[in-house]
């Protein structure tokens, strides 16, 4: 199995691969502060306050009959809910590549899904998502 991407580590891990949940693009945008302070008879002037949001949105699709199951879309569902059954705190989820490069952790804010192709019995024959992820910073203190 090819995997392009890891989200989560130890027992509580998905993998987005080729055969199963592959996403076709994956955007990510980056804000960094600078505020403007209007000025009379000037220009605004800004000041750098520090680093703002950092967001990744993974889009793709899954064909259920092909491999993985119907089960892909329940078990993102499933991770982003993992703080809510076991009673303990909400922790971030190790992001890393397919090739090594390990993101850091984030945490998941958002997912979509779309089955614009259902099967007779009513099943998705195809499942397409949009997750969205936003990175965790620790504290430093």
């Amino acid at each position: 199995m090819d995997v392009l991407m890891t989200l989560g580590d130890g027992a509580q891990v998905f993998r987005f691969a080729v055969d199963t949940a592959a996403y076709q693009s994956l955007s990510r945008r980056t804000e960094w502060r600078w505020p403007a302070q209007d000025r009379l008879w000037s220009e605004p002037a800004r000041q750098f306050t520090g680093r703002g949001t950092d967001e990744i949105t993974i889009e793709g699709v899954i064909l259920p009959a092909f491999r993985g199951g119907l089960q892909q879309m329940k078990a993102m569902r499933e991770l982003a809910d993992a703080a809510l059954k076991d009673g303990s705190a909400a922790r971030p989820l190790m992001l890393t590549t397919g090739y090594g490069d390990v993101l850091g952790e984030w945490v998941i804010t958002g997912l979509e899904e779309e089955q614009p192709v259902i099967g007779p019995s009513g099943a998705p024959l195809e499942q397409r998502f949009r997750l969205t992820l936003a990175a965790y910073a620790r504290d430093t203190a």
